[in-house]
């Protein structure tokens, strides 16, 4: 029996076309992001991850938040706020 080679998807994804390096631009960037998106491929992926970042929030609200204030030790609601000249921001 022969093994048969995957096949080529009809409806390739326009963000896995071979890629169109600039001499000054490296292949990706942290996090493996490729330079060679065009701005409109940039923007339907900023997007994307920004929808996920507010359906995360949606479930996760105030776990994460608690994490957050226990991970950079902010107080609680609940506790005296902190003056702003003292905000870690």
């Amino acid at each position: 029996m022969t093994k048969q080679k995957p096949r080529k998807s009809p409806n390739h994804c326009p963000i896995c076309r071979e890629p169109k390096t600039e001499p000054r631009l490296p292949l990706t960037v942290p996090f493996g992001i490729p330079t060679y998106w065009s701005p409109d491929e940039a923007l339907a992926i900023f997007e994307f991850i920004d929808e996920i970042r507010d359906q995360i929030g949606a479930i996760y609200g105030p776990q994460l938040t608690e994490a957050a204030r226990q991970q950079y030790q902010l107080p609680s609601a609940t506790t005296e706020a902190m003056p702003e000249d003292e905000w870690p921001f």
